[in-house]
Formats: structure tokens, C-alpha cells, sequence
């Protein structure tokens, strides 16, 4: 049975209350029932759309239990962080057709409504049995539940399916496009040659292999472009094609199929969608797919096959062709000032008159670094290498890569702009192994794999721990005859005032 709570009221029956500044009586948790899962979802979506679902995470649970005689129900839980949330919680789960519950532990009574302006409290507690895990104080009846089922909220997102309609994001100047791996090279030439066109129209490509979530589902590789200021013309063309599907983005790593919608805001929900991974949305039958870890996009450029047709005459093949004649097609290669230079450096080639600064800047560097960071040892000095981005040392010569194995000085590219993969392959750069081009006037070098380790096999290589000196301790021996002094355990009265007379 459920009490109005008066103006001043303290004390409660139920733990977990207190009173607000309003003087509104609220839990530490709140409870939403519903009577089927379907309305749950619907709630989710109608306070997604308000706030975001980031501010209960990670407390938030979502269960399926049973009262006791009656059918299972639905129920979400989650801890209150701030009194503001109530009242949009509330909204929302009137509008889905549920009921809203505040307490602490198994007991939880109904939120404040226009009947009781300041919430209310049970006359007594009902018992609860070890098997029953929440009680639920309604106004017309009580709920004794006992959990059956806990779905995670993550793997609720990614089950549900999509709805027709428009997600309505603000990032329509970038889409995503999901190619067969065996439609790509057809498309990747198509819309290069598109990109010639439309001078603002930028390509990047990826090729994606998705997470299998079970033991007999195997999604094949497919290409991913991404696609900056798409022409309108375009849209209807991919949009349309078979085996092509066009994406939305929600926010950077999460994207939903062009004419659909989540029944959830994904963009309320980031935390449960880790940024190191890429969260794409089909409609049924596809599921969502998830690369892990996030795609790196290249430009399309780059993957473009480079073709000879048309260069030579076609009277030349019938005319004494040399194959000395392809020597001097040859064109070498050369660093030249890039005009858009990237910001980001990936290595550092340090001369040796600042490796004591290395050394030094060793102290400073987190864990993280000395375990990811590589470093070679060269004749010109100490090449460092970082995993993604270099970071942390300001100074040597600063290099980027443009492709795996390549590193070429910041601000500069290679010229021509051949394919960085097939230019790794060509100069060796592969299995581990780089190829630097330290400037316009020097030659370039490789450094085999073999010679590159991490910086802190470096760092602990001057100093082996395994010569340290080793002191052996000895414990002192008992004299000869020496009597054992047994341990006497002695109980004295220690009065009404045992704490008197002893030192401040």
C-alpha cells in the first residue's frame, strides 16, 4: 500500500529514498516496467531522441522478468546521476505505455504523479524472499519479480532491425558505399574517372572484413569508399545498383543504410558503439556489419591500375620494338614538395648529436610508447617509429608514411603518384621491413625487419638485468642451549574507563 509523502517528510519506509531541493521524494535507482519488450524498445527510442543514453551508462540494465502468477514482463533499471533526468524518463515512459519506479536494493515505489506532488512512500515493506529480486510498489498493485533474463544493451542495438524512413543526419555532405569485393575494381574506375569531373568530389577507399559474432557466420571482405560531396546525380546510381549499398553516417564510427532508420538514436547511445570500431547498418536480412578495428581510407587515386595504352603508336609493334625501347619509358622517382602537406608524422630520424635527448626524453615517455614505439640503429643516426602517430618527440628530422613500409619527410610526397602498395612491393618494403626517403638529394635506404626493435628492448639493453649481483641474507642461528621461551597469553580486567589515564 503506497502513502502520500507530506511537506517536511524525512524519514521513510522504503531505503533509498530522500528528499530533493524541491523537497520531491527520489531513489538512488529508478525502474521502468513495461508489459512487453516491444514497448521497452519504444521507450529507448523516445528518450534517446531527448537525451542521451550516455548519461545512465554503464549502470544501465535491460531484463525480462516474471511476477509471480503472472506473465513476464519488461524492465529497464538504471542508477539517477542527476534529478533533471526524471522528468524526461517519466514523459517517456507514459508515451510507451509503462510505469515508473524510484527506490535502492529490491524495493521501488511510484514516481511522484499530480496525485502525490511529491512522490510517495509504502506503509510497510513487503517480504522478500533470496529468490525474488525487486518489489514493485504501484498504486493499485504490488510486483514481486524474479529476473529470467538480462539483455545487454549493446547486443539489443546491433539485433534490432531497421525501420523505413529517413534518419535525418546532419552529415549528408559525406556518405558512406559498401561495394562486393568482386564489383570493386568495375567501381573503383568508374568513379575515379567521375572525380575528374567534379573537381569538389572526394574518394577514399577501404578494403573491410567483418567480426563473425557466430561459429557459422562468415560475412566475405568488401570495399568501403567514402564519399565528400557526392553529385546529386550519383545518388540515385548507387543507390539503385545491386550489390552496392549506400550509407548514412550518425556520427563518425556508425552509419545506417540510405532510406532506413534505427528504432534506437544511435547518436545517444555512443558508448556502447567503442570508437575503435566501424558499426554499419543494413536492412534485413544483412544485420549490422562491424569492422574491427576501424578502416583506414586511402585515396582513390592510389588504386587506380596505371595502364600504358595509348602511349606508344601502333605501328610500333610491327616496326623493330626494342626492349630497350621500355628502359626509357622509365620514370624515376622523387620526393617534391606535397601541396596539401599532412600534419601527422608517423616517425622521427634522430642524428646522433640529439640521441642524448632520446635518452633523456626516455623518463618522460608513458608505457604505451616504449612498448609500441620501434627504433633502428643507423650509421646517420636513430630512426623512431610509432604505431599510428608519433608523438611526444619534437625534434630529428619528421617523417610520414604514405603507404605500409614508405616513410618520406614531412611535407613531401613521392612523385609520380604510382600506387604506394605496389611501390612497397616493388622497393621491398614488405614483411616488416622499411624503405626511407630521407630527402630530394639523398639516395634512398631500406632497414631489413631484423634490425628494428622496440624502444624499450633498447632501453634495457645498456643495463642487463640478469648481471646484477646477487646478496644472499642469513638469519641468525639461536645459541647453543639457549631455553625456547614459550608464548604466555595473559587476560586482565580492563574496567568501565580502559582508555583513562594513557597519553594524549
Amino acid at each position: 500500500m503506497l502513502e502520500r509523502v507530506g511537506v517536511g517528510q524525512v524519514r521513510f519506509t522504503v531505503p533509498g529514498l530522500s528528499v530533493d531541493g524541491r523537497g520531491a521524494v527520489m531513489g538512488r535507482q529508478m525502474v521502468v516496467r513495461f508489459p512487453s519488450l516491444d514497448r521497452l524498445v519504444t521507450f529507448l527510442r523516445l528518450w534517446s531522441g531527448e537525451q542521451a543514453l550516455d548519461d545512465v551508462q554503464p549502470g544501465l540494465r535491460l531484463m525480462q522478468a516474471r511476477a509471480s502468477g503472472g506473465p513476464r514482463d519488461a524492465l529497464a533499471r538504471f542508477t539517477v546521476v542527476s534529478a533533471s533526468l526524471v522528468e524526461p524518463i517519466a514523459r517517456a515512459a507514459r508515451l510507451a505505455g509503462g510505469h515508473c519506479f524510484t527506490g535502492a536494493g529490491k524495493h521501488f515505489v511510484q514516481v511522484r504523479d499530480a496525485q502525490a506532488p511529491l512522490g510517495y512512500d509504502a506503509s510497510a515493506l513487503e517480504p522478500a524472499p533470496d529468490d525474488v529480486d525487486m518489489i514493485l510498489y504501484g498504486a493499485d498493485r504490488t510486483w514481486s519479480y524474479v529476473v529470467e533474463r538480462e539483455i545487454p544493451f549493446e547486443t539489443l542495438l546491433l539485433q534490432l532491425d531497421l525501420q523505413r524512413g529517413d534518419e535525418g543526419a546532419p552529415m549528408r555532405d559525406v556518405l558512406f558505399l559498401a561495394v562486393r569485393r568482386g564489383l570493386g575494381p568495375v567501381v573503383i574506375d568508374y568513379l575515379h574517372r567521375a572525380q575528374r569531373r567534379h573537381p569538389t568530389f572526394r574518394i577514399s577507399v577501404a578494403l573491410c572484413e567483418t567480426r563473425s559474432d557466430a561459429a557459422f557466420r562468415h560475412e566475405p571482405p568488401f570495399w568501403l569508399m567514402r564519399l565528400a560531396d557526392l553529385p546529386p546525380r550519383l545518388l540515385g546510381l548507387l543507390s539503385g545498383t545491386p550489390g552496392l549499398t549506400l550509407f548514412t553516417p550518425i556520427v563518425d564510427n556508425v552509419a545506417v543504410a540510405i532510406g532506413y532508420r534505427h528504432p534506437i538514436h544511435l547518436g545517444a547511445c555512443r558508448q556502447a558503439l567503442p570508437a575503435e570500431r566501424l558499426f554499419l547498418f543494413s536492412p534485413a536480412p544483412r544485420g549490422v556489419s562491424v569492422v574491427d578495428p576501424a578502416p583506414v581510407f586511402l585515396p582513390i587515386g592510389d588504386l587506380v591500375r596505371l595502364s600504358g595504352r595509348g602511349a606508344l603508336p601502333v605501328e610500333v609493334a610491327g616496326h623493330g620494338f626494342q626492349p630497350a625501347a621500355a628502359e626509357a619509358l622509365a620514370i624515376p622517382l622523387r620526393i617534391e614538395p606535397a601541396p596539401v602537406a599532412t600534419s601527422r608524422a608517423s616517425a622521427a630520424l634522430v642524428p646522433w648529436e640529439q640521441v642524448g635527448w632520446l635518452r633523456s626524453l626516455c623518463y618522460a615517455l608513458p608505457a604505451s610508447a616504449l612498448r609500441n614505439h620501434r627504433l633502428a640503429v643507423l650509421e646517420r643516426g636513430v630512426l623512431v617509429v610509432a604505431p599510428d602517430a608519433l608523438s611526444g618527440i619534437p625534434f630529428g628530422q619528421l617523417l610520414h608514411s604514405p603507404g605500409p613500409g614508405l616513410l618520406v619527410p614531412l611535407g613531401w610526397e613521392i612523385r609520380p603518384r604510382v600506387s604506394p602498395v605496389e611501390l612497397a612491393a616493388s622497393a621491398g618494403a614488405t614483411g616488416g621491413t622499411l624503405v626511407v626517403f630521407p630527402g630530394p638529394e639523398l639516395a634512398p635506404f631500406r632497414i631489413p625487419a631484423d634490425s628494428i626493435s622496440t624502444l624499450q628492448a633498447f632501453a634495457l639493453g645498456e643495463h642487463p638485468l640478469p648481471d646484477l649481483a646477487v646478496e644472499r641474507g642469513r638469519v641468525a642461528a639461536r645459541p647453543a642451549g639457549a631455553p625456547d621461551v614459550g608464548v604466555e597469553i595473559e587476560n586482565r580486567p580492563l574496567g568501565p574507563m580502559p582508555l583513562w589515564g594513557l597519553p594524549k
